[in-house]
C-alpha cells in the first residue's frame, strides 16, 4: 500500500510538472516569435520634410497664376504636390490665385497633406469668403 501511495504521488507530480514545462516552452516560443517579428520589421529612417524652396515655389506660383481657369490651376497644384511639401504661407498664396471658395477647398484638400507646419492657419482661413467654408477648411487642416 505504501508503495502504491508513493507511485501515485510520483505520478501526480510528474503530471503536474509536464504541463508546466510545456507551458514554459510555449511561452519561450512566443517570445522567440516576437523577437523574430521585431527583427524582420524594417527600421524607419527619420524623414526631414522641408517646404518647397522659394525659387521653386515662385516657378509654381507663376505657372498657376498664368493658367486660365481654376480647373487647370488645381491640376497644376496637384502635379506640384507630387514629391513636394508646402509651408502654410505658400499654401495661402496658392489659394489666393483661385476665384471661388469651392475650388479653394478642393485645392486645400490636395495641399493639406503635404503641409509641413501648422503655425499660420489664419492666413489660409483668410482666403475664404464665407464662414461655412472657413469651417470646412479648418476641418481639412485639422485632419492632416
Amino acid at each position: 500500500m505504501k508503495n502504491m501511495k508513493n507511485i501515485m504521488l510520483i505520478a501526480l507530480m510528474a503530471l503536474m510538472i509536464i504541463p508546466m514545462s510545456q507551458q514554459a516552452q510555449a511561452q519561450e516560443r512566443k517570445a522567440e516569435i516576437k523577437i523574430e517579428k521585431r527583427e524582420r520589421e524594417p527600421r524607419r529612417k527619420p524623414v526631414n520634410l522641408r517646404a518647397m524652396r522659394d525659387n521653386d515655389f515662385s516657378l509654381v506660383y507663376k505657372v498657376v497664376k498664368n493658367a486660365s481657369f481654376d480647373d487647370k490651376k488645381i491640376d497644376i497644384i496637384r502635379v506640384a504636390c507630387i514629391g513636394n511639401c508646402f509651408s502654410s504661407k505658400q499654401c495661402a498664396r496658392l489659394l489666393s490665385l483661385l476665384s471661388f471658395d469651392d475650388n479653394k477647398i478642393e485645392a486645400l484638400e490636395i495641399i493639406a497633406p503635404r503641409m509641413i507646419e501648422n503655425e499660420y492657419y489664419n492666413k489660409i482661413l483668410k482666403q475664404f469668403s464665407f464662414s461655412s467654408n472657413r469651417e470646412k477648411a479648418m476641418k481639412i487642416l485639422m485632419k492632416r
